[in-house]
């Protein structure tokens, strides 16, 4: 399916819940980054930093930044819900279907 081009159009509640959802999104991100940013302050502190804990937490700003992008692009190209979790089951697999 050609995501934009089904003949379906994005209703005002999709657009609601995807500008929801990304609010949602931009606010775990900075609670992310501020945790991020505390543990690795209190790392230096202890002049001991934990790489994995680092990559971990800095893996979960990568997922989320991720989300919010296909979001933003939902909302950009006004795909329905249905289109967007297509676009979105392409990008967490092999490729984009786009």
């Amino acid at each position: 399916m050609a995501l934009g081009f089904g003949g379906k159009r994005q209703t005002r509640r999709e657009r609601k819940a995807m500008s929801d959802h990304l609010e949602d999104l931009l606010d775990l991100r900075q609670e992310k980054l501020t945790e991020l940013g505390g543990l690795t302050v209190d790392m230096s502190r202890e002049g001991s930093f934990d790489r994995t804990l680092l990559s971990a937490k800095a893996d979960e700003l990568v997922k989320i930044d991720s989300e919010s992008e296909l979001v933003v692009r939902g909302l950009e190209e006004k795909l329905t819900l249905d289109e967007l979790e297509e676009l979105a089951r392409g990008a967490s697999g092999d490729g984009e279907t786009a």
